[in-house]
C-alpha cells in the first residue's frame, strides 16, 4: 500500500503550515475506469478493475442494490460470477455464485426473499459480452441489456 506522500498523492502546505494531501490523480484514474448506464431506476455503474493477469479481466457492475462481480479468462472465455445485494441494517450479503464460459452462457436466478428475485444473464453476443437482467429489489423492478465489454 503506497504511503501518501507517494504518488498518485500530493503533499501541498496549507498558510498555516498544515499538510494537505491531494488524490486527484487517483480520482481521475477511477473515474476513467467506471462507465455509467442510464437506467430507468437511476443509473448502473460499470467499474473494470485492475488486473495483473493479462488475460483476464475483472468487473464490478451495480445495478441499484445489486453488485455483479465477473472474472473472465479471455483465452479459455471462462468466468466466475458472484452476484451481492446491499440491504439496510444488515449489509452485504452474497446472494449467487457460479462458474461457466461465455459460449454457452450463465443463467443465474437469484433471490434474498423478501428483498430480491430474479435472474441475471451473463453471454457472448459476437464479440459483446452482454449482461441481461431482470429482477425485483427493495420494491423497485430493474431490466435491462448492457453490453460489459468487447472481446479484442
Amino acid at each position: 500500500m503506497p504511503s501518501l506522500s507517494e504518488p498518485p498523492f500530493q503533499k501541498y502546505q496549507d498558510w498555516e503550515n498544515d499538510t494537505i494531501i491531494s488524490g486527484e490523480r487517483s480520482i481521475q484514474e477511477f473515474e476513467s475506469a467506471v462507465r455509467v448506464i442510464k437506467t430507468d431506476h437511476g443509473d448502473a455503474f460499470i467499474y473494470a478493475v485492475a488486473s495483473n493477469d493479462e488475460n483476464a479481466k475483472t468487473f464490478k457492475i451495480v445495478i441499484g442494490p445489486i453488485e455483479i462481480d465477473i472474472t473472465i479468462d479471455l483465452k479459455k472465455l471462462s468466468l466466475v460470477i458472484e452476484v451481492y445485494v446491499y440491504i439496510p441494517f444488515l449489509g452485504k450479503i452474497q446472494i449467487a455464485k457460479a462458474a461457466g464460459n461465455l459460449h454457452d452462457g450463465i443463467t443465474l436466478k437469484i433471490g434474498f426473499p423478501p428483498y430480491v428475485g430474479g435472474s441475471l444473464t451473463l453471454k457472448l453476443d459476437g464479440k459483446d459480452v452482454v449482461l441481461e437482467h431482470s429482477f425485483d429489489a427493495l420494491g423497485w423492478h430493474y431490466a435491462g441489456r448492457m453490453v460489459i465489454f468487447t472481446l479484442p
